[in-house]
């Protein structure tokens, strides 16, 4: 049985928590923090590439090497980030999965139900509370026969569209988070070549 969790400590994270089949045995709490992105220093040479291609990632503002300024990556930038890891010359960049989890006695549990486990509070490494996400279905699509590489939606909505890796604008989030939707409207709204379709 699956249920998904959200961090109260770190709202940015997603967290996933897997109850295994039998109530009277132990189940597992395993908590998916996330793509973790490393650099290699001994590796990197500065051709700014990676930076390029998300620059919500890499950053070569500080040094002559790029540097990691977030982490876990965000959900959003996954497919971005493992492109330019595999775009990288010197393969300097390193990806890997983070978990965290324990295990949880769930002996006097009735039943292997959200509302169960909420009520027997397990002892995990951070506090979580148990419900069901909803997801925003929206999606953002761009007609690159039509898109003239104007950049207008990239500067209304540089979370949603780039063009950092394409002549023409491609979508970065899908689907849409809640807090983008009205940019990513207002891009459609805006595109000179009725380019985009947000629906």
């Amino acid at each position: 049985m699956l249920y998904f969790g959200r961090c109260l400590n770190d709202s940015d994270k997603l967290y996933i928590l897997v109850c295994f089949n039998d109530h009277r045995a132990k189940g597992k709490l395993v908590l998916m923090a996330g793509l973790i992105a490393k650099i290699d220093e001994t590796l990197c040479i500065g051709c700014g590439i990676c930076e390029g291609a998300v620059p919500e990632v890499f950053s070569l503002a500080n040094g002559p090497i790029a540097e990691v300024i977030v982490n876990p990556v965000p959900e959003t930038l996954r497919t971005a980030t493992e492109q330019a890891a595999q775009d990288c010359p010197e393969a300097a960049i390193l990806l890997n999965e983070e978990t965290k989890g324990g295990e949880v006695e769930t002996s006097a549990v009735p039943e292997t139900t959200a509302e169960s486990f909420v009520a027997h509070e397990a002892e995990v490494e951070e506090p979580f509370s148990l419900h069901p996400i909803e997801r925003n279905n929206m999606k953002a699509f761009v007609d690159k026969d039509l898109c003239i590489g104007c950049g207008i939606c990239e500067g209304i909505a540089p979370e949603v569209f780039s063009l950092q890796t394409e002549p023409y604008a491609v979508v970065i989030m899908d689907p849409l988070e809640d807090a983008y939707v009205d940019a990513a409207k207002e891009a459609e709204a805006e595109c000179p070549e009725g380019a985009i379709k947000v629906e």
